[in-house]
């Protein structure tokens, strides 16, 4: 199953053949618990691992001067932790389970070994990377209004979960409580929780025991003035590249 995971994450940043899924497959894979609130990942440990979520959520943070907590991204299945790995660096923040996780741990050398035979998994753990970058820009844009911000965050987390395949029955699996949520974006958890019951009064969303359901995806998205192009920019590009040949074939 790990493996799985892994191909179908890849499979959303880059085109696989069948020899790169076999290289894939390829990789030792160890499999390994992390109970919710657990660190996965300390700040300043220098991993030896990618590591890879097979089940739960996890979230990025930092520690303010009061000690507060500050979430700089949240983590689903088939993304990557440790990252950092990949560049010899420790890690300048730490990633904790917020449910209990199921990981895979890939050691660093097979993971250089298979970028080294398989150039274009090494794009795909750019991609990852510049995906993750670009959330945070998105969140810190939008920071400034506590409505909007909570709009926004909803429809990516959304966006995400149904990437990760977690979507039953028209709501999304999204395991966060709203002090989380509230960390994520910077807001108390009062101000999360009145936001979040406005967004409910408008009729836009459903948002209950670790699922969400959006019910009124238009009007919400108008209000987070979000679309989805930061989760996979080169979507876009390839699209406009193909509108222009297709434009010049006639």
């Amino acid at each position: 199953m790990a493996h799985d995971v892994l191909i179908h994450k890849l499979r959303s940043l880059i085109e696989l053949t069948a020899d790169d899924e076999r290289a894939v497959r390829s990789l030792s894979a160890q499999r390994t618990q992390v109970s919710r609130h657990r660190d996965i990942l300390p700040r300043l440990r220098e991993p030896d691992f990618v590591y890879v979520i097979v089940s739960g959520w996890a979230a990025r943070y930092g520690l303010r001067a009061d000690g507060s907590r500050r979430i700089t991204g949240f983590m689903l299945r088939g993304d990557f932790c440790g990252i950092h790995a990949v560049a010899g660096a420790a890690m300048d923040h730490a990633i904790v389970a917020i449910t209990d996780c199921e990981m895979a741990a890939i050691p660093i050398a097979e993971m250089e070994a298979l970028v080294a035979r398989v150039p274009l998994i090494g794009k795909a753990l750019w991609r990852a990377k510049l995906i993750d970058e670009a959330i945070l820009r998105q969140w810190l844009l939008s920071s400034g209004d506590a409505l909007q911000a909570i709009a926004r965050m909803l429809c990516e987390l959304h966006a995400r979960a149904r990437a990760a395949e977690l979507y039953h029955d028209g709501a999304c699996e999204v395991p966060i409580t709203q002090e989380q949520l509230g960390d994520a974006v910077g807001l108390t958890g009062v101000h999360t929780n009145r936001t979040l019951q406005k967004l409910r009064s408008f009729g836009y969303i459903e948002f209950a025991n670790g699922h969400l359901r959006i019910l009124q995806p238009q009007e919400l998205t108008t209000l987070a003035q979000w679309n989805d192009r930061y989760l996979a920019p080169w979507q876009s590009k390839d699209a406009r590249r193909l509108e222009r040949e297709a434009a010049n074939a006639f």
